[in-house]
């Protein structure tokens, strides 16, 4: 594709050349005296050009009058005290030429009158603009920006790629020099066309510079996918917006499946005994397992093979040190090829091993990060760890919190960034490390934390029976798939013919689109089961009946699961209508709850969920975007409604009431519980909770009254505000969407989402009190300071935040480093130092409380009543 150019390019020619240009405005000077008719330019293109538009503007110098209206041509017209007309076209080999004519009343050119003309055309064109006399000058004159556009040719699934459209002006852009007040800039509208959803590419995606770095799509095959770029010359004036614009050449970039390796780590702790927590780990593992091979399967070569490993994590040794980890870090499956792995967890005799010691999250991560890197060269494989833990780390040689990284031990942090290969496997553009906080203890904050370090997801699972669901709603996040709606009624419209009204028929219903490629489903014990025993049959509606699914069903004493791919064909044009029963068919079918059901759709029609922080304070607004794709066309029209569950108290609020009062034994003396730990246990059984309290907030969950997301640019992404972010701890997010596709056929998705709000520290709220001490064994001065730090709301930042609270002193000295003792800890919600000092010196304190530094504490005039 050839560039527009002009030429010449330097003002007052008399000819100018216009090549490969859709478009063009040049501004020039015609001096005609009064009542003379000049010929001022003569203007030549192609006969036939569709689309076509030229036109002439007078532009006055008196502000007054500023720029006429446009003058069409050829037809001509009237403009100020000029009428403007045009000779007869000359037609000559394919090429139409006409002079441009004006014809002065009376008054004569202005010395600053000015010109404008304008052509445009649906294609490339060329042109030829000739000035009549030298009375004719151009000042300037510019032509479409060039439109070429780089992509890499082959790229892999799920990575970050760059788009380049490079060179938009080059040195033929512009004839003379464009006035400052114009300064044209480009600006670059992005397109492509595919079948494969790109989330970051819409209809209206523009960028002001040439770069646009998109995230590829998963794909079970190698999917070609065309860009293009639409370049516009903007100017400050804003009097030629788009005007001059060039479209691109296509350029196609295929992309192609990556190997995946997926890394279950379990906390083995002894506190996992805990009601059933392990057993429903294991049960999480083996239902991921199934899942990830009925999205996989057939995907795999004898050259790239995808592969599932497993590793659990205790400790022995109470406590952080150096040396080496415990032994009882323990690979449970290697990296095994994925058909192998689902054999091998599907063995009754598989050992997940018992609940037993302490908590070593850090070693635990670690080893899994280890065991990826010694699997052989990192060329271009996905890496996927999925870390759950029900407590707080305490022991181990690696720290995830760095305060912890004491008697040799060394912070994750460090520990990663000690090996290369470490750090090539934590790449975030090609791993995801994901984290569940299991149950009340487990920190929510230094997971969700971990979570973004690893550009992966968070969720908090309370309920241990709920982390099947958690680990599937990982599993979807990292293959970029969907969950289905799922109901308790037929999706068809219908009533299921197998049902009897007075005794309707316990079955999950569900549906996918017409281009989605596979359904992938397990089936869960009943809450409060770790057991599942029976069948299922998973059945698809064909107009008049549910005929079952020849799918092989995977068995395990856990879950029950199976696939469908190549839905395509059997869809037909149409949505596919499903049903799941427990048991052989309708007649024995046993009871079976929504939640029970674990479902994917994936491919082709993507909706997923974007938080615009990675982490929250009270008092921040929380923005929540859904983007809504059907390969390379957005979904309009769709109705996205949302569910917050929410924390009803913060834990440092709840913490600072509960005070001094003694800490309740420990649960298990084999897993030391932390102090904060021990902490929130005493506050749990004090007033009876099994979890902190929580709440689903109604009644207008958004800043505009509603509880939906809306799509007010008509773009696929859909967006509203919560302005409720009042409570520390986790904010979990339930999105359900329901609309039609682009060929008019229902669909819908769920989605999940969580993040985690910690307290936002304000400087006027937290109170600072000083107050003297006498007869200080050291003999020096002593004053003693008490910081209670709060939000703007009264909110406590609460006990045991030791390491975010950071003292800094000038002249004196802490009691506790003289006294060579560890800095005091409260239980009360306040922070505490006291100082020590001469006559002669007058100590000042800076503190620092979660990140927000507060009013500088000058101790002598605090103990004479004076406030900072």
């Amino acid at each position: 594709m050839s560039s527009p150019t002009v030429k010449p390019v330097e003002a007052r020619r008399p000819i100018y050349n216009v090549t490969d240009s859709s478009a063009f405005v040049t501004v020039f000077q015609a001096r005609i005296n009064a009542r003379e008719t000049e010929s001022v330019l003569t203007l030549s293109h192609p006969v036939g050009l569709t689309g076509l538009s030229v036109s002439l503007i007078h532009i006055d110098s008196a502000p007054a009058s500023g720029r006429s209206a446009p003058v069409p041509l050829p037809v001509g017209g009237n403009v100020s005290h000029y009428s403007v007309t045009t000779s007869e076209p000359d037609v000559r080999d394919g090429v139409v030429t006409y002079s441009v004519i004006v014809t002065d009343a009376g008054h004569g050119s202005g010395p600053e009158e000015r010109w404008e003309l304008r052509a445009s055309a649906d294609g490339p064109a060329n042109w030829i603009i000739s000035m009549a006399t030298d009375d004719m000058e151009v000042n300037w004159l510019a032509v479409c920006p060039v439109a070429e556009l780089t992509v890499p040719a082959e790229a892999l699934e799920l990575k970050e790629v760059e788009l380049n459209a490079h060179g938009a002006v080059s040195g033929n852009t512009f004839a003379g020099t464009v006035p400052d007040a114009l300064a044209f800039t480009p600006q670059y509208d992005w397109a492509y066309t595919g079948a494969a959803p790109i989330l970051d590419i819409t209809t209206d995606t523009t960028t002001p510079g040439p770069i646009l770095r998109v995230d590829t799509p998963g794909v079970y095959e190698p999917v070609p996918l065309a860009f293009t770029v639409t370049t516009k010359l903007n100017d400050a004036a804003g009097l030629y917006a788009g005007f001059l614009h060039n479209k691109s050449a296509p350029a196609t970039m295929t992309v192609h499946q990556r190997v995946q390796d997926m890394v279950l780590v379990l906390d083995r702790s002894g506190s996992m005994a805990l009601e059933n927590r392990f057993e429903n780990a294991k049960t999480a593992c083996r239902v991921l397992v199934h899942l990830f091979n009925g999205l996989r399967e057939g995907l795999s070569t004898p050259e790239r093979v995808d592969r599932v490993a497993i590793i659990a994590f205790e400790d022995e040794i109470a406590g952080f040190r150096g040396g080496a980890p415990s032994s009882r870090i323990e690979t449970l499956l290697p990296l095994t090829p994925l058909s192998e792995a689902v054999d091998a967890i599907d063995d009754p005799k598989f050992d997940f091993g018992v609940p037993g010691t302490n908590t070593p999250i850090g070693d635990g991560l670690i080893a899994a990060i280890d065991l990826v890197a010694a699997a052989g060269p990192i060329v271009d494989q996905r890496f996927n760890f999925i870390l759950v833990s029900d407590g707080e780390e305490n022991s181990g040689i690696t720290a995830l919190v760095p305060s912890s990284a004491v008697n040799g031990a060394i912070s994750f942090r460090d520990a990663v960034n000690s090996r290369q290969e470490r750090r090539d496997v934590l790449d975030t553009a090609r791993c995801r490390l994901s984290t569940i906080a299991l149950g009340p203890t487990a920190n929510q904050s230094v997971l969700s934390q971990l979570a973004i370090f690893g550009a992966g997801n968070f969720a908090l699972v309370n309920d241990p029976s709920d982390l099947a669901d958690s680990f599937g709603g990982m599993l979807a996040n990292a293959q970029t798939v969907n969950l289905p709606t799922k109901q308790d009624a037929p999706t068809t419209g219908v009533p299921d013919p197998d049902s009897d009204p007075d005794h309707p028929l316990p079955a999950v219903y569900l549906s996918t689109e017409p281009d989605a490629d596979r359904l992938v489903l397990a089936v869960t014990p009943k809450a409060g089961d770790t057991v599942f025993t029976g069948t299922i049959q998973l059945a698809r509606w064909d107009g008049t009946s549910y005929r079952p699914e020849t799918a092989p069903i995977r068995a395990t004493s856990s879950d029950r699961a199976t696939s469908v791919a190549k839905l395509p064909p059997l869809a037909h044009g149409a949505p596919i209508h499903w049903r799941v029963i427990h048991g052989t068919g309708p007649t024995d079918a046993e009871p079976l709850a929504l939640g029970q059901v674990l479902a994917y759709v994936d491919l082709h029609l993507l909706a997923d969920i974007q938080l615009d922080q990675d982490r929250y304070l009270t008092g921040d607004r929380m923005n929540l975007t859904v983007r809504i794709r059907q390969d390379d066309r957005p979904i309009i029209g769709a109705r996205v409604k949302a569910v917050l569950d929410a924390p009803a108290v913060g834990l440092g609020e709840q913490l600072t009431a509960l005070g001094a009062a003694p800490t309740d034994p420990a649960q298990d003396e084999h897993d030391e519980p932390t102090w904060m730990e021990g902490r929130i246990g005493t506050l749990l059984s004090r007033k009876k909770w099994h979890h902190l309290p929580r709440t689903k907030p109604t009644g207008g969950l958004f800043v505009d009254g509603t509880e939906e997301l809306f799509d007010p640019d008509g773009n696929g992404n859909y967006t509203n505000t919560f302005a409720k972010v009042f409570k520390e701890g986790t904010y979990s997010w339930h999105l359900s969407v329901a609309g039609q596709d682009v060929n008019g056929n229902a669909f819908t998705r769920e989605l999940n989402t969580s993040t985690f709000a910690g307290i936002k520290v304000d400087r006027k709220a937290t109170t600072i009190k000083v107050t003297r001490l006498h007869n200080d064994p050291s003999g020096l001065l002593a004053a003693l300071v008490v910081i209670t730090p709060q939000d703007a709301r009264g909110e406590d930042l609460g006990p045991g935040k030791d390491d975010s609270v950071i003292w800094a002193l000038r002249e004196g000295t802490f009691q506790h480093v003289l006294q060579n003792q560890p800095a005091p800890v409260q239980t009360d919600g306040t922070y505490r130092r006291v100082i020590l000092y001469t006559n002669r010196q007058s100590p000042s304190l800076v503190v620092e409380a979660a990140r927000v530094v507060l009013p500088t504490i000058d101790v002598r005039r605090r103990l004479q009543g004076f406030n900072d």
